[in-house]
């Protein structure tokens, strides 16, 4: 082992030891929340609490000093858990997988806040033969944004469910970012399907020569969580106040995006341009019933189950609040 690769495992392991150890990590009292998103309309409702400043409201009728969300946009979730264990950000939004894996690793020092949103990831194919999994040929590949995605685990559960072998449709997955994968399957490639989420489902959907094949509702449940708002124990343990004020926060970007969801649409195209949508396209993706956001999590004891069968996890959790802070342990989950 060379003499910086000695240093960087040094390095991995003192900054999971801070994490595992809050109380080691002289964090400051937060003068704004630094959380870091990706790009899409799931992440709303943080949108929404920076432009709106609802985070400072909230904290204000708390009778607290005003502090406000100050969002980083990244491109992959390995980008989101660099940033929480190098201490770059505060807060990430990720899927359950993830969360899992992290709270796991770093030993509860980054768990769950709030969920965010519970959008349905959708297997979609323009092959007429295929109806459900079982009609997959070995030719046919399945196009989802990584192997370790929550759209593959979900494809895996899936198989597992169905057709006894979690493990049946591996070598037909390839790997690729949704705009490329869109396009492969239109295209009529061997990229026969893609496993997708809002708005790359809804695109599809606008194709009359694609039908859904499976959504993550038929594995996880109904409304299971798409990606999730966490944070650093560290950020948490010095600012409880703040902590629990993102939670409001949260609640009420949900509501106004329910109340307004027009009002809603503009805001987040103000922030992220779109050549393929307007605002009349988001607003129908933000008043379709099957996408919801609420702060209440779901499907997570579903993940942790498979995942620890699989080898992905050592343990699971007992109950799904032993990865997130208490805030909304009090809420409906799963």
């Amino acid at each position: 082992m060379t003499r910086i690769e000695l240093s960087r495992r040094k390095a991995l392991g003192a900054l999971a030891g801070a994490m595992a150890f809050p109380t080691l990590a002289r964090a400051q009292s937060a003068t704004e929340v630094r959380a870091i998103i990706q790009y899409g309309v799931s992440y709303l409702p943080l949108m929404i609490i920076e432009e709106e400043k609802l985070l400072g409201a909230a904290l204000a009728e708390q009778g607290d000093p005003r502090v406000e969300l100050k969002l980083q946009r990244v491109s992959g979730s390995t980008a989101v858990n660099e940033g929480l264990l190098a201490g770059t950000a505060d807060m990430g939004v990720m899927g359950v997988p993830s969360l899992l894996i992290i709270a796991e690793k770093t030993r509860g020092g980054v768990k769950g806040l709030a969920n965010c949103s519970s959008f349905p990831m959708v297997l979609n194919t323009v092959v007429d033969r295929i109806k459900t999994i079982a009609d997959f040929s070995p030719q046919d590949r399945i196009a989802t944004p990584a192997n370790t995605s929550p759209q593959n685990l979900c494809l895996r559960m899936a198989a597992e469910k169905l057709l006894g072998d979690a493990k049946k449709l591996d070598t037909n997955v390839v790997a690729l970012p949704h705009p490329d994968a869109m396009a492969a399957m239109l295209a009529g490639t061997e990229v026969s399907a893609h496993f997708t989420n809002a708005p790359f489902a809804q695109f599809e959907a606008d194709d009359k020569r694609v039908h859904r094949v499976l959504s993550s509702e038929d594995v996880l449940g109904k409304s299971s969580t798409f990606v999730l708002l966490a944070a650093t124990s560290r950020f948490v343990d010095k600012n409880p106040k703040v902590a629990q004020a993102m939670v409001t926060a949260m609640d009420n970007a949900m509501k106004r995006i329910k109340e307004d969801p027009a009002k809603a649409a503009a805001l987040y195209l103000s922030g992220e341009p779109s050549k393929s949508m307007n605002v009349e396209y988001v607003e129908r993706i933000l008043r379709d019933p099957e996408n919801v956001f609420s702060v209440s999590p779901g499907g997570v004891m579903t993940f942790a189950d498979f995942m620890q069968r699989t080898g992905q996890i050592k343990s699971k959790p007992a109950k799904w609040q032993d990865v997130f802070f208490p805030f909304i342990q009090e809420r409906q989950g799963s």
